[in-house]
């Protein structure tokens, strides 16, 4: 009876462990986009190169690399359009900024032409 006791208490942190990984790796996933297809995560693309991505995620994090690492790593690979929300830099200011931009330049014009 000890002997079981003692082997369930060996085996539930694997299971934690295991769940904590299969989590992280479904989110992952879901939050990466597909390469090959149109607007699909990884998640739902049966593309050889996502089953090669999601390999490679995989064993990232079976070697104890955190999302943050995966994501940088595909990211510097296959370019920021993986990533469905990219990071701000000079790469893709105009992209975040524009729309603001715009909006703004266009109230001023349409403010001016009114007021007088």
């Amino acid at each position: 009876m000890k002997n079981v006791i003692l082997l369930l208490f060996l085996i539930s942190p694997l299971n934690a462990y295991s769940s904590d990984t299969d989590n992280q790796y479904k989110e992952l996933i879901e939050e990466l986009r597909c390469m090959v297809c149109q607007n699909q995560n990884l998640a739902e693309s049966e593309a050889p190169l996502a089953v090669d991505m999601k390999q490679k995620i995989r064993e990232m994090l079976e070697a104890g690399k955190d999302k943050n690492e995966i994501k940088q790593f595909l990211s510097e690979r296959y370019s920021s359009y993986i990533l469905y929300e990219p990071p701000i830099n000079k790469q893709n200011f105009i992209l975040w900024f524009a729309p603001f931009i715009f909006i703004i330049v266009l109230s001023f014009v349409l403010l001016r032409r009114y007021i007088k």
